[in-house]
């Protein structure tokens, strides 16, 4: 490859929202001979128990870090972009996320409705790992409709007692 050339973009996919590019200068390129040349990657990984169930209306911070992969240095603000998703198929709604200090993010989450919910991350130029959002559940209620864990659910336990009951 000569010196003048411009540099090759390499596509990277990153937590099926979209495109990631990433630029491979040729001078880099044409000294690793033949290898494929490594695009940065990012970690992003929640700072809380993603396992928590959260409460509708109810406002939480959520922290999560934002780092190279190989590196390990801090991901800029400027270059992270958050979303939130409800629901499977729902639409992506735009977030922002504060830096609390180098490569340390907070965000500000306050669910109207039950259900699940995904935040997911992007980096300007990386790929971020893992290869899927981070997701969160809400409980409570929803126009008559109350989301509660199978072990409180009153219809649950009473069936459960009806079986307990023909077992004995």
């Amino acid at each position: 490859m000569r010196a003048g050339s411009p540099p090759r973009l390499m596509l990277v996919t990153g937590l099926g929202l979209g495109l990631v590019t990433s630029a491979v200068f040729p001078a880099r390129a044409a000294h690793e001979e033949g290898r494929m040349p490594r695009a940065k990657t990012v970690v992003f990984a929640p700072l809380f128990d993603a396992a928590t169930r959260f409460k509708v209306r109810e406002q939480v911070e959520l922290r999560f870090r934002a780092r190279d992969a190989v590196t390990g240095v801090p991901v800029r603000a400027a270059d992270l972009a958050i979303s939130l998703r409800h629901g499977e198929s729902g639409r992506s709604i735009p977030m922002r996320a504060r830096q609390v200090k180098p490569g340390v993010f907070a965000l500000s989450f306050k669910p109207h409705d039950p259900g699940q919910y995904w935040i997911a991350a992007e980096v300007q130029g990386a790929a971020t790992q893992p290869q899927g959002a981070i997701r969160l559940g809400v409980v409570g209620v929803a126009e008559g409709l109350v989301e509660v864990a199978p072990e409180e659910d009153p219809d649950v336990r009473q069936h459960k007692g009806k079986i307990a009951s023909r077992v004995r």
